[in-house]
């Protein structure tokens, strides 16, 4: 990345007028783009997918009941019932109103049309075929097929002569057997709210105390726009009415009002919070950089970035949510994050270059994270939230490119910084050192963990809208006096057509009837029973003239008259009835769908292409799980009712919240995990993100806050944002791991800074009115709190603990797998020391097998619990090697040398019978002190002399002595003085010594660490020393110093054959696993390739001072300095970097040193060899030969110089050469040239080596590549 961005950034540097033509044109793309977007200011755009919950949408918003403006009149005084009165007031009220149509009020409906019944009388005569069901067959029957109707047509004579009958006289004539009110009956059927009651038609609540009328408006609900002028008319008119009426109480409710008070809203809280952002940011920036061309340079990447959002999501979408939008001020408190960072980075860098190289990779890393954080949102259940990942994610996009790529041309010469302000002084600090913030983090997060199961989640969309006072009242108004009907349940079907909808509806009305029937539900509007699909029309029209043959035409209107004259009617009174049996029926026609339909309001509603046919349903108390247990059974049809929606939207929050926890999470880790190339690095960086959501959570749940649809974007925050906190300080704590360069104060300087910005553009929102944006404000400002506070404790703090540390006192960092295993190791250490040690109680204190034989089952469970330690526990081989004469059966002093806490271990393995000297703290240790006092281990506090008898005892019963001569362990491997207390046992006692060297065991586990390596271990017991040779001197002190001398000897000689280069590839690798995956699989690679310098080691004298002309990382440098201690290294190469890197390996010491220097000009020191490893090529053939001469200069007689490098003799093997070096060089940019390259002629070295007598060997191991290896010797 540094590559890149430097390539772009001296292009524009060197070519000034084609920058700053891009830079206005790509601002014009990106306005002009902007320019077309298409904001939409639907509330419902917060609402999730989902059947249920957009079932209930359409009823609300799709219905024309939806569409209307519910208004209420009553009087102030709340016990005053005066409904003429009321009804004057909305008389007056109505004629207000009626001046705003018909450009905003389309129709009022105040009163309840009389003329309604008769235009339906004429429908049910007209229709009557239509009206009817099988079940009103029945009925019918049960008149037409009396015997007699006289008794029927006396009762329609009462009837009709009573005041009741006059409804009847309508279609008395032509309907005489009363088939009509089949039809009114199932008119009256639709409705059933006892909250309502009508009074001189008008709608009044039961009391008669409030009137209620409904304004249908012209406009949709969704043009909030060109609704604001009449919600403002409207409100107007009110308020004039209430003046002249101050005892009268006047609300309206309805989406169209709730939109237009969210649009308002959402557009003066967006401009108040990002004005005051803007205003607060540009302070900041003023005081942290005391210029004030950088407050302005910070904003002008988010202003690029938010038109370049606008952009890209106005070519994806054709509409976005206004709210979306309005969360604006958390992206820009995001994206002035990267301009902070490089702003911020600039105060202590000496170029801009140099600061784009230094913010590359991580600010690069950062945004890709970030943006992926935010781009999960797209896999929301809630549009709202997929149109913010949209525009967030591409406008922090657009924000990182122009920070990385415009900003440096436009930014100001870097000024080195003079003095602290509170923020440095502040970084300055070192919270991961402060031990009583981290011993909060440890302790307060298992309880914060507990708490944060108990978060809450609110389900009520209700809670998202912005309401005024006046809007919630009424609401809260519509709710009680709704509470009936609210309480419904509303069965859907939906269809392409108003006619397939009706069609599915009809296919479930037996299951409807069935409900009823079993008293699972009270009552059902139908609108199927009222306007049945055209199909169904067809079929009972059909069913009519079925039934209504002529001959039965003819034998009923005969029954007819007779009934009818015995009851007193004229003979031709009835005549009309004929024509009603036998005229010919049609189907509705579009004016009378559209009456009935107007009659049913609430069960009609058209989304887009999508039309829907609804049913609603009072269900029996106690049985409303029964009965949506019976429809979602059904397929085709979906029953909700506002708790389904409110269960069904706590499920999707919760679902929405989890997805996005797990993919922001996800992606972040997999991300982090890519670009460091471990495991660790990339947990270590998680972690607190992690931490910080228990933390975050918690909180929450303990101060009642709740999660709803919009502020889970809160996990996306916290991801997005966390990561770069993170991010920017790994890359400080790796920076200073890998060079020993410390930026970790300018890294914190930065995220303290980059903290203050994003918590001021989402500090903000609290200034917001709009739930919406307000419920995201604390929650927002708390997490990131949270996630700086952890983040800066834990994360530097598991660095050092695990790396920086470790490496600090010249162990091998650890890794999780290491971790994990050596933890293992020392619970299998420890949990059988308890074993042994309980086991001991019966076999030696309580003597069940009696005392020997007791102690001998002890000893040798004893032996074999330590060689499962061992064995089980380490990744690494053993080798026991006993020289002929050593038998473990007899008694002897065993003596070994003593590095690490395995050789107490690994001696107790080699036989049941040995018994070990120990110190004070091993005998009294409360882990296995009990183990070695029940093994009758024997401490020596008091001297040697103190020992004798004890000891004389043990090996009287067959136990032989095991003594570390050198008292305590050695921090290295070097064996330190021997003390005389094992020779002068084995002198008293009278027994032969028997050396045991033990190598490998140091590396394994060196002191004072835990950390258990892959190191292979080789024991080895040398030939016995009898205690009658005299030949190792007469007397105690004399056998010390001879014997000591003597594993000196053999010890050195093992170590010699063993510790080659590949034995110490392990502590090589490791040195370089966390400075970048590049280098760690370089180094992986590199040192495989090459065997790991194994032929280098053997070319190479084992003693003398020598140079690594070329050396890179210093991967050959370590590995023969470490094959032979004796061996002094300076290394040299061109890159800075690379010396850097290679001067912070764990295990430097002064005897290897690196240095950055070109070395056609470097001084080199007499030195015993020289490598110069492909890196002559590098140099013009001039500056070849004068290092050749240099290194010849500075061989010492008999010296060896090793060139290796690529001839061109071998031409078809040296394209192989010449293109790894064209990639390294010019496409990776892996290593720094500056000249091209020049390939040397074997003849030509052969040439100069016989100029100076030097004798010369070629090696040529390679297959595909033209590399040799050219050995010239000093004479």
């Amino acid at each position: 990345m540094a590559r890149l961005f430097g390539s772009i950034y001296d292009y524009f540097a060197s070519h000034k007028t084609i920058f700053w033509c891009v830079f206005i044109v790509l601002f014009l793309l990106v306005g002009a783009g902007a320019s077309r977007i298409r904001f939409e200011n639907n509330i419902n755009k917060m609402i999730p997918h989902d059947p249920n919950i957009e079932a209930m949408n359409n009823i609300l918003n799709h219905t024309k009941t939806g569409e209307q403006l519910i208004f209420s009149l009553r009087f102030k005084d709340s016990t005053q019932a005066a409904p003429d009165q009321l009804i004057e007031r909305q008389q007056e009220l109505e004629a207000a109103l009626l001046a705003l149509a018909p450009q905003y009020i389309q129709s009022i409906q105040s009163i309840q049309d009389a003329d309604k019944e008769q235009v339906f009388s004429e429908l049910a005569i007209n229709y009557l075929p239509i009206f009817l069901d099988s079940s009103d067959y029945k009925k019918i029957d049960s008149i037409t097929l009396a015997p007699d109707l006289e008794e029927h047509f006396r009762k329609l004579h009462h009837l009709l002569l009573s005041p009741a009958g006059m409804v009847a006289k309508r279609f008395a004539a032509a309907d005489p057997l009363n088939m009509t009110p089949l039809a009114f009956n199932k008119l009256q059927a639709l409705s059933f709210d006892p909250n309502f009651e009508l009074y001189n038609g008008y709608i009044f609540n039961s009391n008669l105390k409030k009137l209620n009328f409904f304004v249908t408006p012209t406009l949709n609900a969704g043009e909030t726009g060109k609704n604001k002028p009449f919600i403002a008319a409207l409100n107007k008119i009110i308020t004039q009415f209430t003046a002249k009426h101050p005892d009268t109480d006047i609300l309206y409710f309805g989406g169209l009002a709730v939109g237009v008070a969210n649009a308002e809203q959402m557009q003066t809280d967006t401009i108040v919070t990002l004005s005051l952002t803007i205003v607060l940011l540009l302070g900041l920036t003023y005081y942290v950089f005391r210029r004030k061309r950088i407050s302005l340079i910070i904003i002008v990447p988010v202003l690029f970035g938010a038109l370049f959002g606008m952009s890209i999501t106005a070519l994806l979408t054709e509409q976005v949510s206004i709210i979306a939008i309005g969360a604006g001020a958390i992206i820009l408190g995001i994206a002035v994050d990267f301009s902070v960072h490089f702003m911020s980075h600039t105060r202590t860098t000496s170029s801009i270059k140099e600061t784009v190289a230094g913010l590359s990779a991580p600010l690069t890393l950062g945004a890709i994270t970030t943006i992926g954080a935010f781009y999960a949102l797209r896999f929301a259940n809630a549009p709202l939230l997929r149109d913010l990942g949209t525009f967030a994610s591409f406008s922090l996009m657009g924000a990182s490119l122009f920070t990385l790529i415009l900003l440096p041309h436009i930014s100001p010469r870097p000024r080195q910084v003079t003095k602290d302000n509170l923020i440095d002084k502040l970084a300055a600090r070192k919270p991961e050192g402060n031990k009583w913030l981290l011993a909060l983090v440890i302790l307060a997060t298992p309880v914060l963990w507990y708490y944060s199961k108990d978060v809450g989640f609110d389900s009520n969309l209700m809670n998202l809208n912005y309401m005024s006072p006046q809007l919630k009242k009424a609401e809260q108004e519509l709710n009680k006096d709704n509470a009936y009907a609210l309480s419904s349940l509303f069965v859907l079907t939906k269809g392409i057509s108003e006619e397939q909808a009706l069609q599915k509806m009809e296919q479930h009305r037996q299951l409807l009837k069935q409900l009823k029937s079993d008293s699972l539900i009270r009552n059902v509007i139908d609108p199927s029973s009222l306007l049945p699909s055209l199909a169904t029309q067809t079929e009972r029209i059909n069913r009519w003239k079925a039934y209504w043959t002529p001959e039965k035409i003819q034998a009923i209107m005969q029954k007819v008259k007779l009934g009818a004259q015995k009851a007193g009617f004229s003979d031709d009174a009835f005549n009309e009835f004929s024509y009603t049996l036998s005229r010919d029926y049609q189907a509705f026609d579009s004016s009378s769908r559209a009456f009935l339909k107007a009659m049913l309001p609430a069960s009609f509603a058209q989304n887009g292409k999508d039309y829907y046919s609804i049913a609603t349903v009072k269900i029996a108390p106690g049985k409303r799980a029964a009965v949506i247990s019976q429809f979602n059974k059904e397929k085709g049809i979906t029953a909700t009712d506002r708790q389904s929606v409110s269960e069904k939207l706590l499920d999707l929050l919760q679902d929405d919240f989890n997805k996005l926890l797990l993919i922001s999470g996800g992606l972040v880790f997999i991300a982090l995990l890519i670009a460091y190339g471990r495991f660790e690095l990339a947990l270590i960086s998680f972690l607190p993100m992690a931490v910080s959501w228990v933390w975050i959570t918690g909180l929450m749940s303990i101060l009642g806050l709740q999660f709803n649809v919009v502020n889970i974007v809160i996990a996306t925050l916290l991801f997005g944002l966390g990561d770069d906190y993170s991010i920017f300080m790994m890359d400080s704590l790796m920076e200073k791991y890998r060079t020993g360069k410390n930026h970790i104060k300018s890294a914190r300087s930065a995220v303290y800074l980059s903290v203050l910005t994003t918590v001021t553009g989402l500090g903000t929102l609290v200034f917001a009115q709009h739930p919406a944006l307000q419920s995201i404000a604390l929650i927002a400002v708390l997490g990131l709190i949270c996630v700086v506070f952890v983040s800066q404790v834990l994360q530097p703090f598991l660095f050092n603990f695990l790396i920086q540390s470790r490496t600090d006192k010249g162990f091998m960092p650890f890794t999780i797998l290491s971790l994990i295993k050596s933890v293992f190791a020392f619970m299998h250490f420890v949990i059988g020391c308890l074993l042994v040690s309980f086991a001991g109680i019966f076999l030696v204190r309580l003597r069940l097998f009696g005392k020997e034989r007791g102690k001998s089952i002890f000893h040798y469970i004893l032996n074999k619990y330590t060689s499962s330690v061992i064995y089980l526990n380490h990744k690494f081989g053993q080798q026991v090697i006993k020289a002929p004469g050593v038998n473990f059966d007899r008694p002897a002093v065993y003596i070994a040398n003593h590095s690490s806490f395995l050789d107490i271990l690994i001696m107790t393995m080699l036989h049941p019978k040995l018994v070990l000297l120990t110190n004070k703290w091993v005998y009294r240790s409360p882990v296995f002190g009990a183990v070695v006092r029940m093994a009758e281990y024997y401490p020596v506090a008091d001297g040697a002399a103190e020992s004798i008898e004890p000891l004389r005892g043990l090996v009287a019963r067959g136990y032989s002595i095991v003594v570390f001569p050198e008292g305590t362990r050695s921090k290295t491997d070097k064996i330190a003085r021997f003390h005389k207390g094992a020779f002068f046992i084995a002198e008293e006692l009278k027994l032969d010594i028997i050396p045991v060297i033990l190598h490998g065991v140091h590396y394994t586990m060196q002191k004072g660490d835990f950390l258990l390596k892959n190191g292979f271990m080789h024991i080895e017991a040398l030939p016995p020393i009898a205690y009658t040779d005299r030949s190792w001197g007469d007397t105690v002190k004399d056998r010390t110093k001879s014997i000591a001398q003597y594993f000196r000897k053999e010890f050195n000689y093992v170590k010699a054959t063993i510790e080659t280069p590949t034995y110490f590839r392990e502590q090589l690798v490791k040195g370089y696993i966390y400075k970048g995956p590049v280098l760690e699989w370089y180094c992986r690679i590199k040192t495989r390739l090459e065997d790991n310098y194994e032929l280098l080691h053997t070319l190479l004298p084992r003693e003398g001072r020598f140079y690594d002309l070329g050396c890179g990382y210093g991967f050959a440098t370590y590995l023969l300095h470490w094959a032979s201690e004796a061996r002094t290294f300076t290394g040299v190469d061109y890159d800075e970097e690379k010396i850097s890197t290679a001067q912070h390996h764990y295990k430097r010491t002064e005897k290897i040193n690196f240095e950055t220097g070109d070395i056609s000009s470097y001084n080199l020191l007499p030195c015993t060899g020289i490598i110069v490893s492909d890196v002559l090529h590098y140099l013009t053939p001039a500056a070849q030969l004068a290092v050749l001469e240099k290194c010849y200069t500075a061989l010492e007689p008999g010296g060896v110089l090793i060139i290796r490098d690529g001839i061109k003799e071998l031409a078809e093997r040296h394209k192989g050469t010449e293109l790894s070096e064209q990639f390294s060089t010019h496409i990776m940019g892996f290593n720094k040239t500056k000249n091209e390259l020049h390939f040397i002629y074997k003849k030509d070295i052969e040439t100069w080596a016989a100029k100076y007598d030097m004798q010369i060997k070629i090696i040529d191991n390679t297959k595909n590549t033209s590399n040799i290896m050219m050995l010239l010797y000093k004479s």
